[in-house]
Formats: C-alpha cells, sequence, structure tokens
C-alpha cells in the first residue's frame, strides 16, 4: 500500500510543471459546469496558487471546460487544464478566470495575523488566499511588510523569493 501511495505521489510530482507556489487547503466546493444549470459536483480544494486551484472530485470532468466554484461568499469562475485519476479520485486544475467576493473585503490592507499565517503557508481559507495574492499583487506596502514577517517567521527562506511574489507586481 505504501508503495502506491508513493508511487502516486511521484507521478503528480513528476507531472507537476507550475511555475507558482502552492497554498495547501483541504476546503470544501461546489462545482458547476458552465454554461449552467448542470448538476453540482461537490469536492475539495487541495491547493491553490496565484493563477489556479486544484479540485479533488468525484468525476471526470474533460479539459477546456468552463465551471464555476462555490467557496464560502465567494464564487470563482475558471477553465479545466487537466484532469488526472488518483486513488478513486480526480484531481482537476483549475485556471482562475475571475473571483467574485463580497464588496465589503475588497481595497482594504492586509491586516497582521492573515499576513503571518499567509507567511508560514497555513491557516488561511482559499478566498481569503485568492484575495491576498491579489491584493499583494497591487500593493507595494503590504509585500514590504510581507517580506518583514517572511524574514521573521522563516528565516531559514530569507534568500528566496516572497511566496510567489517578485519585487514587481504582474499585470
Amino acid at each position: 500500500m505504501a508503495a502506491l501511495a508513493h508511487s502516486v505521489l511521484a507521478t503528480e510530482q513528476a507531472a507537476d510543471r507550475r511555475t507558482e507556489i502552492r497554498y495547501p487547503a483541504q476546503d470544501p466546493a461546489e462545482l458547476e459546469i458552465l454554461p449552467g444549470p448542470t448538476e453540482t459536483v461537490f469536492g475539495t480544494v487541495l491547493d491553490v496558487s496565484r493563477s489556479g486551484l486544484r479540485v479533488a472530485l468525484s468525476k471526470r470532468i474533460d479539459r477546456g471546460v468552463q465551471v464555476q466554484i462555490k467557496l464560502y461568499d465567494n464564487i470563482i469562475f475558471g477553465e479545466v487544464r487537466y484532469c488526472r485519476a488518483v486513488s478513486g479520485a480526480f484531481h482537476v486544475g483549475i485556471r482562475i478566470q475571475d473571483l467574485v467576493r463580497p464588496a465589503a473585503s475588497q481595497n482594504q490592507h492586509i491586516a497582521d495575523d492573515p499576513l503571518s499565517l499567509y507567511a508560514v503557508g497555513k491557516g488561511l481559507s482559499i478566498p481569503e488566499v485568492i484575495q491576498l495574492r491579489e491584493h499583494l499583487g497591487r500593493c507595494e506596502a503590504c509585500r514590504a511588510r510581507l517580506a518583514e514577517k517572511d524574514a521573521l517567521l522563516n528565516p531559514s527562506r530569507r534568500a528566496r523569493p516572497i511566496r510567489g511574489f517578485d519585487s514587481e507586481p504582474r499585470a
């Protein structure tokens, strides 16, 4: 059994071609194929990066399909980039195209606690990570605060770039 798990992990790592850092997760999600209405597929978000997420589902979804994912009060629109059979389920990679979230949370600087949790790579929900990454992409002051937190909380990573962000925000 351990050999099978090791084999699946090795296969996933070999197929991993991403250039962005992932934030691990275990958040429940509801996925619908667009244009709807379709049957809702329930799954678990396994990780999120700046531009996408990986979801474990019980059903195969074809590459190129447009989907809507409900996470808490947020809705993510995206495109399926891959779907792989893994241990009796399917891991679906989705490129994020748009995020709709409650208006009250936009355009505020990031508080110290979520910034610290982000720096250590755990403790935030998927919508929080996505919102944080969007804000960091456009806010130099919060990127500087993150660099300080990262140096303090992760001293062994000092020479590396901060959790998927260059010194310049991406367009």
